[in-house]
């Protein structure tokens, strides 16, 4: 609940964000707070407040609040289950930490994302993207900044399951490459937020061209509503000060989880495209002992040239 609202904070209303920024202040006190009592901590009125509810994805003020108890819950469930594991709750990083304590914190904000991304996918969801990919004549792979390294990973690993494959981290060549998209074709987009403007702006370029938009990014976000298929990463992570990093890791193990989903639903001649692939890099590693190593990389001393 409490990351879906972050994720949603850029289209909500101006009232709205009030009562959000109280319930992302406040949570435990909400859950006991009547909406006559939540309107008046956020300056609005009820009907605001309920609103704001829909805006979030519930049904109205008692759905909400039966969903963050619900959330609450959970997360302290998960944090005893972490104390009884002996892993520490993971912590925001602070000025004051030394590199061990610092080193600590980024391990179990991974660990943290990579079990959370586990618990929430949604397996439905991966299959269909699964096979969006695979039935497609051309696949475009878009993302920007920390998601544009993890748009690179996916045509590292798809192009060799898939038979047109392309990834960009630059705008204008994403906006280009959508413009070229039709029916038959899919663009997978990454983003964190879901709001980058040159990630939003290709997808709907996309789409109004026909092509099916697949979209790893957070549930509540403007990309996420624009995609035809949903791969939903939600991670608590503060990127203020650093570029994103859990959240990468955790987009990085969907993508493996999509490649692998695309390996068992393809037709068998994928593994003799595989298999070619192979053959081609055998030859590429010809190193195999001391004796095929260069002289000059062995400290062997350099041959004399001939003065004669």
């Amino acid at each position: 609940m409490l990351p879906n609202l972050h994720a949603s904070l850029p289209s909500l209303r101006r009232a709205e964000l009030a009562v959000a920024q109280v319930v992302l202040a406040q949570p435990d006190a909400v859950v006991g707070d009547s909406i006559a009592q939540l309107a008046a901590k956020a300056e609005v009125s009820e009907p605001t407040v309920v609103r704001f509810c829909r805006a979030v994805g519930c049904t109205g003020f008692q759905d909400f609040k039966l969903r963050l108890a619900q959330h609450l819950a959970a997360s302290a469930a998960r944090a005893q289950a972490a104390t009884n594991a002996g892993l520490a709750l993971v912590r925001d990083l602070a000025p004051t930490d030394s590199v061990a304590s610092a080193t600590e914190k980024v391990m179990d904000r991974s660990i943290g994302a990579l079990v959370r991304l586990r618990d929430t996918l949604d397996a439905v969801a991966l299959e269909q993207a699964a096979r969006r990919l695979i039935a497609a004549q051309r696949v475009e792979i878009i993302g920007v900044g920390a998601s544009g390294s993890v748009a690179v990973d996916a045509h590292h690993k798809l192009f060799r399951l898939l038979p047109s494959v392309a990834a960009s981290s630059d705008a204008h060549m994403q906006t280009a490459a959508a413009a070229t998209l039709g029916p038959g074709d899919v663009m997978l987009t990454i983003s964190k937020t879901g709001t980058s403007a040159e990630i939003l702006d290709a997808a709907i370029i996309a789409r109004e061209g026909g092509a099916c938009v697949i979209a790893i990014t957070a549930a509540r976000g403007p990309l996420a509503k624009l995609a035809d298929v949903l791969l939903a990463v939600e991670v608590d992570e503060d990127t203020a000060v650093h570029t994103p990093m859990a959240s990468r890791l955790a987009q990085l193990a969907l993508v493996d989880a999509l490649t692998v989903a695309v390996g068992l639903l393809s037709p068998p001649e994928t593994n003799q495209r595989l298999a070619r692939i192979k053959t081609a890099l055998r030859g590429r590693h010809r190193i195999t002992g001391p004796e095929d190593v260069p002289s000059t990389l062995r400290g062997d001393p350099l041959p004399v040239k001939d003065a004669s």
